[in-house]
């Protein structure tokens, strides 16, 4: 027997007493569990309601929220455990689904004749106890006033014996008058709409089987958005039920604001939206002139034009039928509750191709035939319309605070457009091509803020239309790009849903910093040469495996090349400061960025080069050798010429070499093609699309609003820049850039109080440096982190001190 097999019987007293198995001694039939977390079909309040708060929930559907668990099962009498399922006893089964194991109430108990050996069979009425247990508690007498989510919930279920775990970001705020009289069921069911958030009622067990606690679980959404279910009729589906809702379609909409103000001074003396087009395909009396009215107020807008793209919104939500549908699915389609959706079924009248959210779901363990699936516009169902995106709602990220304001007020709206990097024509060269979505908003590009699930991409036949099915579900977790094949074409539409607009971007910094590599400056020991190693570090590359640092800085030493090129000195560190070996490279440059890895124990670097008569520029690399002096051609191999000097990194998981120059300029090349002697950039940006203005003085001097150009590295997609200066007006700023969709993942000024206490800043002393100089990208099984370099000040013994220290910070990813 297995827990996928049974039911476990528990007396009045949740105690195990006896299990029901299908293979087992007492067998059971005609199970049937269903969980929900909304109606399905899918009526929703009449829009005359309106959205009386934009502020707090501006989604009217969300009020066809309804959780419900509910179920049967059907036992014949004579076998050893049958007469303990029974009225008021209650089940407890595992779902394979959702991970969880849920107690279920014998409500009922109905005579359900003989079966086909002449056994006396009963059938079983099943709910969630915490349906039970909310229905039978009523709480205290008291007033919430504008509480948030977790502060309602939380004294909802305060003496009602569930642990509340709370998960849920919602901002909502709701006002709850508990009158002492009414039971919780119909507080909780309220309260999951008004904060627009769903939940989930399960029981954790102890070793022996017996509960150990009722957890009641609030979330802003059940189900997952690290990928969608793909459901093909034909494939996984046995049969597909389209249920269309028309009664609360709204074709012109009435808009009222604060104090009963119309939008009719904006939108030429007429207080309402039409939507002329659905009108005539929903409203059977269109030529007479009618429309199918309805009436929305947001009572805390005065701005007119804002009300006015508050008012399309609400209309574009209503202007359409609801559509919900229920599947068959085989025995391997197992979505859980409140996972995404893709369903196509071409034959269909017209063509089933939706994006939906699962929002009731009946499982059998006796008979998986009545398995089904019920998806649809519980929340917005945003249509697949070759504009790609219909709205962003309010689901932005509060560090563009002004743009976020803008497009939650209707004052603003998103659009996307595809870019094409490479072309959309064949040639005899190509291989591959390349399509990418982006997202915009008022100039600001936010596809980082999109979940990689959000994007839907579609194929068709130029000359038929006809969808190509097994490319879409091939296709069907591969984000915001899509790479073709060999000569493949088509008509290519990507569509974003808004759902998937997260409130962090893709991976986000922590203020976790810990310093890993610290000096002393005046304390800094002599090199091999015996020279002192005065000058600051420019790069620092961590060697893991070793845990070693090496470092690379300008160099004026004995060992310099004498020409008018500039040289670097190399210098391997073990962790407490002290010199390992160290190599000069004469035209190595200045010394910040470069590539490291091991190979065959060694370190192998890839650095910017310049021939030593100055006349060209390289890229090379040369494998670590202690103590030596070297160039290119002699010791430097050199792989590729470019033009101008640049800052060298290198992502050797993913074979990608960037470079960046004083300008700003970015170019990203596969590192094959460099490794094969050739210059062939595939993505190409510049710092300036992403606020930082690369200095350009002849005396380096300090400009209002520059920005000096440090380090780079790169981790494909992201490339990490930083900049500043040690003038104190140019800021210490890092950068993460998703070089793919040229979207700026985040920005961070960067503090002293950020990297410790003890640093000297403009509040402590007149006298302080604090200077970015390296940054470096790390990428393991089990880590993400960056370095970064600082040149900074400290109080020793009533002295200042300058320092070179190594912070590492963990980056976090949201799509894990």
């Amino acid at each position: 027997m297995s827990k996928g097999s049974q039911y476990i019987i528990l007396d009045s007293q949740t105690k195990v007493i006896g299990v029901t198995d299908i293979n087992g001694a007492t067998p059971f039939s005609a199970d049937t569990i269903t969980r929900q977390i909304a109606d399905t079909d899918n009526t929703t309040d009449d829009v005359s309601t309106g959205v009386e708060n934009f502020n707090t929930n501006n989604d009217p559907n969300a009020n066809s929220k309804n959780w419900n668990h509910t179920g049967e099962i059907t036992v014949a009498e004579g076998y050893p455990d049958s007469y303990k399922v029974a009225a008021n006893n209650y089940l407890l089964y595992w779902d394979e689904s959702a991970q969880h194991y849920y107690v279920m109430y014998i409500s009922q108990e109905a005579d359900a004749g003989t079966d086909a050996s002449g056994r006396h069979v009963n059938t079983y009425e099943l709910e969630n106890v915490l349906i039970t247990n909310m229905n039978n508690y009523i709480p205290m007498k008291q007033t919430l006033t504008n509480a948030n989510a977790k502060d309602s919930f939380t004294t909802l279920f305060t003496n009602s014996n569930w642990k509340l775990d709370f998960q849920a970001t919602s901002a909502l705020l709701s006002t709850t008058e508990f009158d002492g009289t009414s039971n919780a069921m119909g507080y909780l069911q309220a309260m999951l709409v008004a904060f627009d958030v769903e939940m989930d009622a399960y029981v954790e067990l102890y070793s022996d089987g017996n509960i150990k606690d009722l957890v009641v679980q609030i979330v802003d959404k059940l189900g997952t958005n690290a990928h969608h279910w793909v459901v093909d009729y034909g494939k996984n589906l046995t049969g597909i039920t389209r249920t269309t809702v028309y009664s609360n379609v709204v074709t012109k909409l009435h808009i009222l604001g604060k104090n009963g103000e119309t939008i009719a001074s904006v939108n030429n003396g007429k207080d309402y939206l039409v939507n002329d087009e659905a009108n005539c395909l929903y409203n059977p009396n269109w030529k007479n002139g009618t429309y199918l009215e309805g009436t929305t107020t947001f009572a805390d807008v005065d701005q007119y034009m804002a009300l006015k793209n508050l008012g399309q919104k609400q209309l574009d939500m209503f202007s359409h039928p609801r559509i919900s549908y229920e599947v068959t699915p085989t025995a391997d389609f197992k979505p859980s509750l409140g996972d995404n959706i893709r369903g196509t079924d071409w034959k269909m009248t017209p063509e089933l191709a939706i994006d939906a959210r699962v929002i009731s779901v009946t499982t059998s363990k006796a008979d998986y035939t009545k398995n089904l699936a019920q998806f649809g516009e519980f929340v917005t169902l945003h249509p697949t319309t070759p504009s790609y995106i219909q709205d962003l709602l309010n689901k932005m990220n509060n560090r563009i605070a002004g743009l976020l304001d803008d497009v939650k007020n209707g004052k603003k709206i998103a659009t996307a457009k595809a870019i094409t990097p490479f072309g959309t024509s064949w040639s005899d060269v190509d291989d591959s091509k390349t399509i990418i979505a982006q997202v915009w908003a008022d100039g600001t590009n936010i596809t980082s803020y999109i979940s990689p699930s959000g994007f839907t991409w579609y194929k068709s036949d130029l000359a038929t239309g006809v969808h190509d099915v097994d490319w879409e579900t091939a296709h069907a977790s591969d984000g915001y790009q899509v790479i073709l094949d060999n000569s493949e074409t088509g008509h290519f539409e990507c569509h974003i849903d808004g759902d998937y607009i997260q409130d962090t971007a893709e991976v986000d910094i922590t203020a976790e910093n810990s310093l890993i590599f610290n000096l002393q400056h005046s304390k800094v020991p002599a090199d091999h040469w015996g020279e002192k190693i005065s000058g600051a570090l420019q790069y620092q590359w961590l060697d893991e495996v070793n845990n070693q640092i090496i470092s690379s800085m300008e160099y004026t030493g004995k060992q310099s090349s004498g020409s008018t090129v500039t040289d670097t000195e190399y210098v391997r560190w073990h962790m407490d400061g002290t010199v390992i070996d160290s190599m000069v490279v004469q035209g190595g440059g200045h010394g910040s960025s470069f590539g490291a890895h091991l190979i065959n124990g060694a370190p192998e670097i890839y650095t910017a080069m310049k021939s030593l008569d100055g006349s060209t520029n390289h890229v090379g690399k040369f494998t670590w050798q202690p103590n030596s002096v070297v160039s290119l051609g002699k010791g430097v191999t050199d792989l590729c010429t470019v033009s101008g000097f640049r800052r060298v990194s290198v992502d050797f998981e993913n074979k990608w070499l960037m470079t960046s120059n004083v300008s700003g300029a970015i170019e990203v090349c596969h590192l094959d093609d460099v490794e094969n002697g050739t210059w062939a950039p595939i993505y190409r940006f510049n710092v300036t699309q992403f606020g930082l203005h690369p200095t350009k003085t002849a005396d380096n001097g300090a400009i209002t609003g520059s920005n000096t150009l440090q380090s780079n590295d790169i981790y494909f997609p992201y490339v990490f820049i930083n900049s500043g200066d040690v003038n104190h007006v140019d800021q210490p700023i890092l950068l993460c850039i998703n070089l793919v969709t040229e979207t700026l993942v985040f920005k961070q000024v960067n503090t002293t109080d950020r990297f410790g206490t003890d640093i000297l800043n403009e509040s402590t002393s007149e006298k302080y440096d604090f200077e970015p100089e390296a940054v470096g990208v790390y990428h393991g099984a089990n880590s993400f982190f960056v370095l970064q370099g600082f040149n900074y000040n400290k109080l020793v013994n009533d002295q200042i001190y300058l320092f070179r220290g190594l912070w590492k910070t963990p980056i976090e990813v949201r799509d894990k």
